[in-house]
């Protein structure tokens, strides 16, 4: 269970003291904006013309997460009334299911027409994953405080490299967290493609492991592509994207970054740890494809400046 500690308490009071405090810690982090984006796909068949996607990331539940936040999401995903949903990864804080029961209520309760796919994340695995003091990409101690360890970020000049270190090589996904998932609507794509029939034609979905447990393997994920159709990819990390350039699919969606999660100069630098620290938000095209970073619902720290949690609602367009 997460039990606020005393540095915690600390950090709560200084926030409410302080005034300028308040909105980032207790305010920002629970409000939801719904982003709108249309989309041209060249290959569109007119079948999948005005198909409506939802997607989610980073939802980082645990028993700290207000019921209320909760409920408003699925509010305002129902009331778009998506033909799919998808959700690409960190659904739990820290390599910790805490909250089985209201993360499989969260899901169940999402409504689409055509099914909810998702990938996992650098949080959903065995154990957590991260950046270490050298910039590799490693397991984490999560026995320290969330909240010391991005003070400790304030500071630190270190700068991604991309190695994999042998501890976050050896890390399996997290067998608890499929478990609560397998009794939810959710179909879990790890390195896997699925083609779904949508009023007689299809549409790719193609998951993708997760880039920092060295698990992204697009050679193997996109075996049962249908090139003939298009295809949305689902990666959690937007670094991916340098490993897809000769792979197919139109739209690649993502999260990770929480939308640099405290948007102050400097600041955000700080927060955001990216091979390619371009790719911090908001829409791209890269390699033909188009790539959406979605700002995500949640995080570990719950502190957001200038980031608010967001619901991506995308409309499939031909390209004329």
């Amino acid at each position: 269970m997460h039990k606020k500690n005393k540095v915690d308490w600390l950090w709560d009071a200084w926030c409410i003291f302080s005034v300028i405090g308040i909105w980032p810690r207790f305010i920002e982090p629970h409000l939801v904006k719904t982003s709108h984006l249309e989309l041209a796909i060249s290959n569109l068949p007119l079948a999948l013309e005005g198909l409506k996607i939802v997607q989610i990331t980073d939802l980082h539940l645990s028993r700290t997460v207000p019921n209320f936040f909760l409920k408003k999401i699925v509010r305002k995903i129902n009331a778009l009334k998506p033909d799919l949903l998808f959700f690409t990864g960190d659904f739990i804080c820290q390599s910790l299911v805490d909250d089985p029961v209201r993360m499989e209520h969260f899901f169940n309760q999402l409504e689409t027409r055509y099914g909810c796919y998702a990938t996992l994340g650098n949080h959903d695995y065995e154990e957590c994953l991260s950046i270490n003091s050298k910039g590799d990409y490693d397991v984490i101690d999560t026995q320290k405080s969330s909240l010391l360890r991005g003070f400790k970020r304030l500071f630190s000049e270190v700068e991604v490299t991309g190695n994999l270190s042998e501890r976050a090589a050896k890390v399996d996904i997290h067998p608890q967290l499929l478990s609560v998932l397998g009794r939810t609507s959710l179909k879990i794509l790890h390195n896997e493609t699925r083609q779904i029939a949508i009023n007689g034609s299809v549409l790719n979905v193609c998951g993708l492991g997760e880039y920092m447990a060295g698990r992204c393997l697009p050679e193997i994920a996109f075996q049962k592509y249908d090139a003939k159709y298009p295809g949305i990819v689902l990666s959690h990390n937007p670094d991916t994207i340098a490993m897809l350039k000769s792979f197919p699919g139109e739209v690649v969606l993502c999260g990770h970054t929480h939308g640099c999660q405290v948007n102050l100069p400097w600041m955000w630098k700080k927060f955001t740890k990216l091979e390619n620290m371009t790719l911090r938000k908001g829409l791209f095209q890269i390699h033909n494809k188009w790539m959406y970073i979605n700002r995500g619902l949640g995080s570990v720290m719950k502190f957001r400046w200038f980031a608010l949690p967001e619901i991506l609602h995308l409309t499939l367009r031909t390209k004329s």
